[in-house]
C-alpha cells in the first residue's frame, strides 16, 4: 500500500479554500441564517444613517428659520422604500419640531434593538456552524489516523501526528472564523456599496476602486504571512515531536544526566519557532497600520471631493452626510476584509496539513472482501519476501507450512526477522513478493477486519491504555460480561494481585500502564488475549526482562493461552521454547534451521546450538 511521506504538499491557498468551503457548505441553512442576520444587521446601519440624515437636513431648515425670525413651517420629505412612501408629514411651530426629534431617536432606538436581536442570531448560528465544523474535523481525522497503515507510525513521529490534532487544529479554528467574517464583512460590504451607489454612482465607483487597492496591499501581505506559517508550522510539530519523546523517555535522560543537554535542545527549537514567529508578527504588525493609513487618506480624499460637491451646490446636506456615514460604515468591513484575507493565510497552511492526512490511503479494514472463518488456524508461508524500504530485504524466500494448533518458535539473532514474520500474518505491511494463508485462503483475499479479529498479538512493549484493570482486560473483547473478564484473569494469573489492590479491577493503572510491575502488565496482556479467543497467537518476546518467579506465572500463563492455538512464539530465553512443536531459526531473513530442541542441539555448527550455548554459559556466569 503506497502512502504518502507526510512531507507538506504545496496545496495552493484557492484549492485548500475551496475545500473548506465545501466542509463549510454542508451547513449553508445555518450559514445563510447568518448571512441574512448580517444583511439585516447592515440595513439597520443604514437606515439609522439615512435617519439621521435626514433629521440633520430638516434640523438645517428649522434652524435656519428661527434665525430668521419666521414662523417654523417645514415640508418634511417623504420616507420611502422601494416607491412606498412610509412618512410624509409637515412641522407646524417648536411642540412639532420637538416631536419630530423625538420620533427620530424612537425610530433609531427600534433600528438598534432590531439590529441587536440580528447580532445575536449571527453569532449563534455562525458559532454553530464553527463548532461543529471543528468538530467534524478531529473525528474525521481521528478516524483517518486509526485506519492507516503500521508503515505510516514507523516513519512519523507520535508528536508530528498530536501536532494535527493540537497546533494545526487550533490554527484551522482560527481559519474557520476568519472565513466566517470574510463572509460577514462581504454582506456588509455589499449592502453598504448598494446604498452608496445609489446615492451618487460616480463616487461610489471610485470609493470602489480605492478600496479595491486596499485589498490588494492585503493580498500581498498574506502571501508573505502563508510563507512564513509554513515554517512556523513545521517547528510547532517538531517542538511537539521533542516533547512527546523526552517526556516518554525521562528516566533514559535522568540516568544519562543529559538534562542540561536536552535544555538546550529544546532551547534551540523554541528560538527556531519564535524566529519565525515574530516573522509574521511583524508582517501581521505592518499590515494593519498600513491598512489604516491607506484607509484614512483615501477617506480625507472623498471626504474633500464630497464637500467640494456640497459647496458648488451639486450635492445636499443630506446626501453629503448619508454618503460620509455609509462610508465609514464601508470602509469598516473593507478594512476588515484585507486583514482578514491576509490572516486567513496562516491558518490555510494548517487547513493544508490536515487535508493531507485526510487524503492519506488507508488500510481497507471494511472493505468488500469476504468475511473468513478461521476454523483450524494453519498456516502457511509460500516464497515470503519483504522489505521495508525497498532496498534492504528483511525477508527472503520464507516457505514454512504450520500446521493447526502447532507452537512454532521463532529464535535468531537481533535483525534476523523473527518480529517482521509474525507482523506480515494480521497484514500489518504488505507483501512484495510471495502469499501467506491461513486454512488454505490467502489473507490478502480476506476481510481485513475480520482476519485481525481472530488473532492476538502480546508484544514485548506491552501497551496498556489509561484506565481500570478492568477496561484493559476488557478491550479484548468489548462485550465480554464480567465473569468472562475474571476468568481471563485467572487464566493468565493475574486474578490473585490484582485483588490485592485496594480497588481490586477498578485499580487505574496510569499512563501505558505505569503503576504496574512488568509482570503483572505482561500479565493482564495474557488476559486480554486469551478474552480474545483467537484462533492464532503471535507472541513476541512476552517474557523477556522479568524474574525468575514472574517469568514462572507468566509462562505458565502463555501455556494456557497457547492451548490448543496455533502460536508463533519469539523467545529471548531459549529455556521457554524447549517444549515448542518445532523451533525455527532465522538468520538475515531466511531460514536456516527448523527442527525440535533435541534436534537443533545435535547440530554442533548450527546458530541455535551456538546460541543456546552462549546463552547456557551467561546463565552458568
Amino acid at each position: 500500500m503506497n502512502i504518502k511521506t507526510g512531507i507538506f504538499f504545496d496545496m495552493s491557498p484557492s484549492k485548500i479554500f475551496f475545500r473548506l468551503s465545501k466542509y463549510i457548505f454542508k451547513y449553508k441553512w445555518r450559514i445563510l441564517g447568518g448571512l441574512i442576520s448580517v444583511a439585516i444587521m447592515s440595513g439597520a446601519d443604514t437606515a439609522s444613517a439615512f435617519l439621521i440624515a435626514r433629521l440633520v437636513e430638516v434640523l438645517q431648515t428649522i434652524g435656519q428659520q428661527v434665525r430668521a425670525g419666521q414662523e417654523i413651517l417645514v415640508q418634511v420629505p417623504p420616507i420611502k422604500f422601494l416607491d412606498i412612501t412610509l412618512f410624509n408629514f409637515t412641522i407646524h411651530g417648536k411642540a412639532e419640531s420637538f416631536q419630530l426629534i423625538f420620533r427620530f431617536a424612537i425610530a433609531v432606538i427600534i433600528i438598534i434593538f432590531i439590529k441587536v436581536l440580528f447580532v445575536y442570531a449571527r453569532e449563534y448560528l455562525m458559532s454553530s456552524v464553527q463548532q461543529k465544523l471543528l468538530m467534524r474535523f478531529r473525528i474525521e481525522l481521528y478516524n483517518t489516523i486509526v485506519a492507516l497503515p503500521v508503515r505510516y507510525f514507523d516513519v512519523h513521529k507520535t508528536g508530528f501526528i498530536m501536532s494535527r490534532f493540537t497546533n494545526d487544529v487550533n490554527n484551522l479554528e482560527q481559519a474557520m472564523s476568519l472565513m466566517i467574517e470574510i463572509a460577514q464583512n462581504c454582506v456588509y460590504s455589499l449592502i453598504f456599496a448598494t446604498a452608496l451607489f445609489y446615492t451618487n454612482w460616480k463616487l461610489t465607483i471610485a470609493t470602489i476602486l480605492i478600496f479595491a487597492l486596499s485589498g490588494e496591499i492585503s493580498r500581498r501581505f498574506g502571501d508573505k504571512i502563508r510563507s512564513y506559517s509554513r515554517d512556523l508550522t513545521n517547528t510547532l510539530a517538531d517542538i511537539s515531536a521533542f516533547l512527546q519523546e523526552k517526556i516518554s523517555a525521562a528516566r533514559v535522560v535522568k540516568s544519562f544526566t543529559r538534562e542540561e543537554f536536552e535544555k538546550k535542545n529544546f532551547k534551540q527549537k523554541v528560538e527556531s519557532n519564535y524566529h519565525y514567529s515574530m516573522k509574521i508578527v511583524r508582517v501581521i504588525a505592518l499590515l494593519s497600520p498600513t491598512n489604516e493609513l491607506f484607509n484614512t487618506t483615501a477617506t480625507s480624499l472623498l471626504v474633500i471631493f464630497c464637500g467640494y460637491l456640497f459647496i458648488q451646490g451639486a450635492m445636499t446636506i443630506e446626501s453629503m452626510i448619508f454618503f460620509l456615514l455609509l462610508m465609514i460604515n464601508l470602509a469598516k468591513p473593507i478594512k476588515a476584509l484585507g486583514e482578514s484575507i491576509a490572516r486567513v493565510q496562516k491558518s490555510l497552511v494548517s487547513a493544508g496539513y490536515i487535508f493531507e492526512i485526510l487524503d492519506l490511503n488507508r488500510e481497507p479494514l471494511d472493505d468488500e472482501k469476504p468475511a473468513f472463518q478461521i476454523t483450524r488456524g494453519e498456516v502457511e508461508f509460500r516464497n515470503v519476501t519483504f522489505s521495508y524500504n525497498n532496498e534492504t530485504e528483511a525477508l527472503h524466500n520464507i516457505n514454512l507450512h504450520v500446521l493447526p494448533g502447532e507452537k512454532i518458535a521463532l529464535v535468531g539473532p537481533s535483525g534476523s526477522g523473527k518480529s517482521t514474520l509474525i507482523n506480515l500474518i494480521p497484514r500489518f505491511y504488505e507483501l512484495q513478493q510471495g502469499e501467506i494463508l491461513i486454512d488454505g485462503c490467502n489473507i490478502n483475499d480476506m476481510n481485513l477486519h475480520s482476519l485481525r479479529s481472530q488473532i492476538a498479538l502480546v508484544p514485548q512493549d506491552i501497551v496498556l491504555f489509561a484506565g481500570t484493570i478492568y477496561d484493559n482486560i476488557k478491550y479484548g473483547k468489548l462485550e465480554a460480561t464480567s465473569e468472562e473478564v475474571y476468568e481471563a484473569a485467572r487464566l493468565a494469573n493475574a486474578h490473585e494481585f490484582i485483588l490485592t489492590f485496594d480497588k481490586g479491577y477498578e485499580t487505574e493503572v496510569g499512563e501505558r500502564g505505569v503503576q504496574l510491575s512488568g509482570g503483572q502488565r505482561q500479565r493482564i496482556a495474557i488476559a486480554r488475549a486469551i478474552l480474545r479467543n483467537p484462533k492464532i497467537l503471535l507472541l513476541d518476546e512476552a517474557t523477556s526482562a522479568l524474574d525468575t518467579e514472574t517469568e514462572l506465572l507468566v509462562q505458565d500463563a502463555i501455556n494456557k493461552l497457547m492451548k490448543d492455538r496455533t502460536s508463533f512464539v519469539i523467545a529471548h530465553r531459549l529455556s521457554t521454547i524447549a517444549d515448542c512443536d518445532r523451533i525455527v531459526v532465522l538468520d538475515r531473513g531466511e531460514i536456516v534451521e527448523v527442527g525440535t530442541h533435541e534436534e537443533l542441539i545435535q547440530n554442533e555448527n548450527g546458530i541455535y546450538k551456538r546460541l543456546h550455548t552462549l546463552q547456557f554459559n551467561i546463565d552458568e556466569s
